[in-house]
């Protein structure tokens, strides 16, 4: 199954920039976080799910 992953994940690198996935997972990253906390009320791991967002939007892509 991880094999099927990988070749989905590179056929979007090839379609897409990795800047432009990278900017996805930090939305999906933010996504997360505010479900968690409206509709879970778990502020600890909303917060966990915000700092990946802010480490993956930190990262310099020149490729």
């Amino acid at each position: 199954m991880q094999k099927e992953y990988m070749e989905i994940l590179e056929k979007l690198l090839d379609k897409l920039t990795l800047s432009a996935i990278l900017e996805m997972l930090e939305r999906i990253c933010h996504k997360k976080a505010e479900n968690l906390r409206t509709h879970w009320q778990d502020e600890t791991s909303a917060k966990l799910w915000d700092k990946a967002a802010r480490q993956i939007e930190q990262i310099n892509v020149d490729v």
